[in-house]
């Protein structure tokens, strides 16, 4: 997951020297490519959340905490959310969302054990 992420900011941090460097340093340009970069990887983020993996949404530490005081919460563990739940995370730190890893990691070691 590191990788992947820092994969991703060195990537997006180079396509905005470019634009820097070919556009004469037209900040309002690079800012457009970081908004619109940063919404596409969290409006696919979002999508995979809600359709592909529902038991991915959440930081992971509450609902560990619940299912483990007995509440039933549908597909919290599953390969779907484990997934889900892997892949949304690395696009919203790479969609420099304010989010961090602990709680998403915890509900990514249950699903693995």
């Amino acid at each position: 997951m590191e990788v992947i992420e820092e994969n991703l900011v060195d990537s997006r941090d180079n396509i905005i020297e470019k634009v820097l460097r070919h556009s004469n340093n037209d900040q309002f340009l690079a800012w457009g490519f970081l908004a619109l970069w940063s919404f596409g990887l969290a409006v696919v983020a979002s999508f995979l959340t809600i359709y592909v993996g529902p038991g991915a949404n959440g930081s992971g530490i509450a609902e560990i905490i619940a299912v483990l005081n007995g509440v039933n919460y549908p597909q919290f563990i599953g390969w779907g959310t484990l997934f889900v739940k892997t892949f949304c995370v690395v696009l919203a730190i790479g969609a420099s969302l304010c989010i961090g890893k602990e709680g998403p990691l915890a509900h990514i070691g249950s699903c693995i054990s």
